[in-house]
């Protein structure tokens, strides 16, 4: 019998739709322990998913509504295709930190200091993107102190994680 291929085993990157957000999963099993993806999240029919390089992944969901595979769609990887929605999401972050200056306060940082800490994708390869961007390798763990689209949202992630946040999603 003849092995199945394993997709999306060196990682997977899922963007919205909208290119306002992006995370990287090490595998399909982080993915699907991740909030987003439950079945009644508010967010999971808006992600396109990717592997680390840029081929297309489309979600299979069983018969209770939990993301069960990543399939490979048709046509050729385009890592350009992904770095570009990847700038856009990072461009969405930083126009919403300009536009809210009083977000990087709490962590005594003006903007310009907070949006020197993203990640620029247009300078950098695709792999280094992707080092950059929030992983998730376990189940999201809400902060005690959660407070819906502020930097305050504080997930264990890091800066830019909880900026992504900030500029409009939040796991449910």
């Amino acid at each position: 019998m003849e092995e199945q291929r394993e997709v999306a085993r060196d990682g997977i990157v899922a963007v919205a739709s909208d290119d306002t957000f992006a995370h990287a999963y090490p595998d399909l099993r982080a993915l699907r322990e991740d909030s987003i993806m439950a079945p009644d999240s508010d967010h999971r029919n808006d992600l396109e998913f990717f592997d680390v390089n840029g081929r297309r992944l489309l979600p299979v969901f069983g018969p209770t509504g939990k993301l069960t595979e990543l399939r490979e769609a048709a046509g050729e990887p385009d890592p350009r295709l992904l770095q570009r929605r990847l700038t856009a999401v990072v461009h969405h972050a930083e126009n919403h930190l300009r536009a809210h200056p009083e977000l990087t306060e709490p962590f005594g940082l003006t903007p310009d200091e907070a949006i020197a800490t993203l990640p620029r994708p247009e300078t950098q390869n695709l792999a280094q993107t992707l080092a950059a961007f929030p992983h998730q390798e376990r189940p999201h763990i809400r902060a005690a102190w959660w407070q819906p689209r502020t930097v305050a949202y504080a997930t264990p992630g890091s800066w830019f994680h909880n900026s992504l946040h900030a500029a409009g999603w939040t796991h449910s």
